[in-house]
């Protein structure tokens, strides 16, 4: 549903990139993609830097902040990145935003914090 595709992950900065292209099916009565996936879209970003920068351990994100910046079309490439900021045993701080492929320009960032589960 969210489109997106794994680019990359640098184990030395713990950070990741995915491309996604949001599809009609996403857009709100506006006519911009709505708000909610493009936090999903974060989420799953930052899940994949949680996931392979803090040892392949099972998480759930317990917070999320996020700046709505600019409105995004359908069909729009975004290029979705996150990087773990700090973990601890228990949890983990990620950061993630989206921009445009475009020009590059941020349309939403968020700060989530990652709960290690099941240990």
């Amino acid at each position: 549903m969210l489109n997106g595709e794994a680019i990359s992950f640098d184990e030395e900065t713990r950070a990741g990139v995915i491309r996604y292209v949001p599809g009609a099916a996403l857009i709100n009565p506006a006519g911009k993609v709505f708000g909610g996936f493009l936090a999903a879209m974060l989420d799953d970003v930052a899940g994949l830097a949680a996931w392979y920068g803090c040892g392949k351990r099972m998480f759930s994100t317990a917070n999320m902040s996020v700046n709505f910046l600019r409105g995004v079309e359908s069909g729009e490439p975004l290029i979705g990145t996150a990087r773990v900021v700090s973990s601890t045993q228990h949890r983990a701080v990620v950061s993630a935003q989206l921009e445009r492929e475009a020009d590059g320009e941020l349309v939403t960032h968020a700060t989530m914090i990652q709960t290690f589960v099941g240990e």
